[in-house]
């Protein structure tokens, strides 16, 4: 018979970042021995598609995270949804990254949690 300490527990979702009204960079995210597969929007996230910017420290500068093809990596997003990572070859071995939301977020500040795993 199989019992929950059969698996190791390998998925996390306590780890959040904000993008405050105004703005559309949430804040640097440390994902240290951690993979992004995927967040959590909150209902009143006002954006419809947010990118990944990514850094080799988490003062350093941030670049656009592209998809190989030359194009920024986005995904469609709504509020009160999970939107999984649909290439992890896109995140792989990413560690300080910020989500970038397509427009400015309106009226209050939009938490989203991360779906992460550990390497």
């Amino acid at each position: 018979m199989v019992s929950e300490k059969s698996y190791s527990n390998d998925k996390f979702y306590d780890l959040t970042t904000t993008i405050a009204v105004g703005q559309t960079d949430s804040a640097a995210i440390d994902l240290s021995g951690l993979e992004l597969v995927g967040f959590f929007t909150p209902s009143n996230l006002t954006g419809t598609s947010i990118s990944l910017q990514a850094a080799t420290s988490t003062a350093g500068t941030y670049v656009a995270v592209q998809d190989g093809a030359g194009s920024t990596y986005s995904l469609t997003v709504a509020a009160s949804k999970y939107v999984p990572i649909d290439n992890f070859n896109i995140v792989a071995g990413l560690r300080f990254i910020k989500l970038t939301a397509g427009t400015t977020q309106a009226s209050t500040d939009a938490v989203i949690t991360l779906a992460i795993r550990s390497l």
